[in-house]
This record gives structure tokens, C-alpha cells and sequence, in this order.
């Protein structure tokens, strides 16, 4: 019983209760992220992770190194995005409420897989939540984003979803603009990676089946319907007219609307012409006849 007992109070003493934040906590103010993938050969889709921290939070200083650090490596298929509770805007902080962050700090797995609440010892936790999400079993769903730089701040971001299933699929679309570098500081005095700025679009999406014609040629690289949502996002009214091209990333994910849990990640840096997240476009353009723009 004593063993249990410790384990309990270390745990406690290693989050930072939301409630325990300052005035500034509910202020509508913004937050940044960045990141870059590499696979994984055993992954069926590349994992999201939503990192729930505050800045007057000691413990989220560990989680923020050892989830840079994790990245950096470049061996895990993920992206993460930091959302900070006092920094980010509302649309920031109703992603934390959906999740059910009261604590920090708390990191969701592809959207809740597998979560992590409170200060590790060391990275091998959040790596096996990782790998045990990166090889969950999710429907053949494919993003691809397009993100251009239309100076002062502004962004023209395109996702498209692509169905390679053979019936029907529903999902949610969530679109993270971060700062790779972000413009807040945790509580060691240290940049945030990949902070929030905003999530300029989160709503349902519908997709139809690949066309029987080519469920049956197995020739088609690509084979489903393509939806295209296209947003553009002007950093300037929400205060953020001073981001710069190089310290800007989009992260686009697929969520499951039953569950919640992510099913594809993708994401793409600003360029001045458009940049792709991945090796799709020129094949998507055989599709444009059933691109859908909603």
C-alpha cells in the first residue's frame, strides 16, 4: 500500500492544475508552433500529438525539451503542436477544453489514443505512445496541404482530403497554424516549439467512395475523391502581422468524429509559390473533374 501511495503524490506533484494559472490565462492572446516528419516503416499514417502546457507551469519544462527532442531525432513519424492555455486564443484554449485539459502538463496521441499526463522521467513514455498510435490500424485517408506566403502575414492554406476507401468516409478536419519558434517562453525561460497561433479550421468533412470503375483498376494512384478546403488567414487581425516565412508551419489532421482519434497528419511550410506536404499534387491533378471545393 505505501508503494501506491507514493506513486500517487509523485504523480500529483508533477502536473500544474489550469485553475492554478494567472489572471492572464483566459486572456485572448495567441500561440506558435513548427515541425518536420520522418518515417517510420511499421507506421500506418503519421501521428499527431497535442501538447497541453502553461507558461507558470515548472513541469511542462521537461515535456517541451523531451517532445523537441523526440522530433529532432527524426526517427518517429509525428508532428505536435504546443497549445498554451494562457497565450493561445479562444480557439486555442476550446481545443484544450475538448480534449479535457485540467492539468498540465498533457499530451494527447493522435487525438486521445493515448494520453500523457504529467512530467516524465524520460522520453521512452511519449515514444511508446507514439509507435503504439503510429501502428493503429486507420482508414485509408490521405492530406495533402498547400500553404502560400501572401505577405504581411497572411497565409492561402489548401487541404485536400483524399478517400481511398471503398465506401463512404466521414471525419474532421483541424488545421494548426504554428510558429516552429514561438514567441512565448515556458516557465524556464525557454522558446515554445511549435505553439499555436491559431486553428483556422476545424469542421466535418464527407467523403464519397473511390468510383467503381477504379475500385477495380489497380493502376489508379490515387483512386478516391479528393474535398479541397481553402483558407485564407491574415496573421494581422489577430495580432499576429509580424510572423515570418521561415518560422511558420501548417499542420492539418483527420480526426475520426466517433472517437476523436486522429487517422492521417500532414503539414507544409509557407513558400511564395505554395508548398506541398507531400508527393500528391501532380497525381491530384488527375482528379480535379472530382474535386470538390467546399
Amino acid at each position: 500500500m505505501k508503494k501506491y501511495l507514493i506513486i500517487g503524490i509523485t504523480i500529483l506533484m508533477m502536473v500544474t492544475p489550469l485553475a492554478a494559472a494567472s489572471p492572464n490565462a483566459m486572456s485572448a492572446v495567441k500561440t506558435g508552433v513548427k515541425q518536420v516528419r520522418m518515417s517510420q516503416e511499421d507506421f500506418t499514417h503519421t501521428v499527431m500529438v497535442e501538447y497541453g502546457t502553461m507558461t507558470t507551469c515548472p513541469y511542462c519544462v521537461t515535456a517541451s525539451s523531451q517532445l523537441y527532442s523526440i522530433y529532432n531525432s527524426g526517427n518517429l513519424d509525428f508532428y505536435y503542436v504546443s497549445l498554451v492555455w494562457d497565450k493561445g486564443n479562444s480557439n486555442v484554449r476550446d481545443r484544450l477544453t475538448e480534449l479535457g485539459v485540467t492539468s498540465v502538463p498533457d499530451v494527447y496521441f493522435d487525438g486521445g489514443y493515448k494520453r500523457m499526463l504529467g512530467a516524465q522521467q524520460n522520453e521512452q513514455p511519449y515514444r511508446n505512445a507514439i509507435t503504439q498510435c503510429g501502428e493503429r490500424t486507420v482508414p485509408n485517408i490521405n492530406v495533402d496541404v498547400n500553404v502560400e506566403w501572401m505577405g504581411g502575414g497572411t497565409l492561402k492554406i489548401t487541404v485536400n482530403v483524399l478517400n481511398n476507401e471503398p465506401t463512404d468516409y466521414n471525419g474532421h478536419l483541424r488545421v494548426y497554424v504554428v510558429e516552429k519558434e514561438s514567441r512565448w517562453n515556458d516557465n524556464g525561460g525557454h522558446p515554445y516549439h511549435f505553439g499555436v497561433l491559431d486553428i483556422p479550421i476545424d469542421r466535418s468533412l464527407s467523403t464519397t467512395p473511390q468510383p467503381q470503375s477504379q475500385q477495380q483498376d489497380q493502376s489508379s494512384p490515387l483512386g478516391g475523391t479528393t474535398y479541397t478546403f481553402v483558407k485564407t488567414w491574415r496573421g494581422a487581425l489577430y495580432g499576429f502581422g509580424d510572423i515570418t516565412q521561415n518560422n511558420i508551419l501548417v499542420v492539418a489532421s483527420v480526426f475520426d468524429p466517433d472517437s476523436g482519434y486522429a487517422v492521417q497528419t500532414a503539414a507544409a511550410e509557407p513558400t511564395s509559390g505554395g508548398g506541398s506536404s507531400v508527393a500528391l499534387s501532380s497525381q491530384i491533378q488527375q482528379l480535379l473533374p472530382s474535386i470538390k471545393k467546399i
